[in-house]
């Protein structure tokens, strides 16, 4: 089974980070570009085919670039497998819907610094192209974990020295005033409901985003995204 990739910025990540997975990149003929130059450069260097073709077979897919890559079903990381020694800040996503969402939170954690990204592998959006597309490749540069259990994966990293921080808007402390140093996984809640129950009680803390003018909540992916920076920020 093949997926495709339209977004050229993904394609360049991929060929980057890991040309194998590509069996091909297709580019549509007469096409200009830096980022092409650097998708055929990266082509040439990494011995991955790549076909120039009519301009009709260079528009699949909703997004129209002219370029596109065909790759092997994207791969998961097992939690298990990881090196969570090396890893000092991991996000928890509690059944994030939207894969915009998805995808925007992804590229806000990989440009964060952090390790790695756990979903569960139901009532969630999963990666697809749209998300690899919005996260603008980010998510090559990652990992993505696919858990059945959001509750066994919290277990899991507080054994291996991680503090459990959940956002929400009844948290009992702002993000900008909360100690985040140390080894930080944040845990972001659904769109509509925020977090689960369990999940919320498995977490060492609850912070939120204090608002103004009656604005009730935030975006998830903006939410994740300002945490995610101050974790950084007050990490060094």
């Amino acid at each position: 089974m093949t997926e495709q990739i339209n977004s050229k910025n993904a394609i360049i990540e991929l060929l980057e980070a890991d040309p194998k997975k590509i069996a091909k990149v297709v580019i549509e003929k007469g096409l200009k570009g830096d980022k092409l130059n650097r998708i055929i450069e990266l082509c040439k260097s990494n011995s991955v085919r790549f076909d120039l073709v009519p301009a009709k077979e260079g528009a699949r897919g909703d997004e129209r670039t002219g370029v596109y890559a065909l790759i092997s079903s994207f791969e998961y990381n097992d939690l298990n497998d990881l090196d969570l020694s090396e890893i000092k800040c991991a996000v928890i996503l509690d059944e994030i819907e939207d894969p915009h969402n998805l995808g925007a939170i992804i590229r806000s954690a990989a440009a964060s610094g952090a390790g790695a990204v756990i979903i569960p592998d139901r009532n969630a959006a999963q990666v697809t192209e749209t998300v690899i597309a919005v996260s603008a490749g980010t998510i090559f540069k990652i990992k993505i974990c696919k858990v059945k259990n959001i509750a066994a994966a919290i277990d899991k990293l507080k054994d291996n020295g991680f503090w459990i921080t959940g956002t929400d808007m009844d948290g009992s402390e702002d993000y900008k005033n909360y100690d985040f140093t140390g080894k930080a996984a944040i845990v972001i809640g659904n769109e509509g409901k925020g977090l689960r129950r369990l999940v919320k009680e498995k977490c060492d803390d609850i912070v939120r985003i204090d608002l103004t003018n009656g604005v009730e909540s935030l975006n998830a992916s903006v939410a994740a995204a300002l945490i995610l920076f101050e974790v950084k920020r007050k990490n060094g």
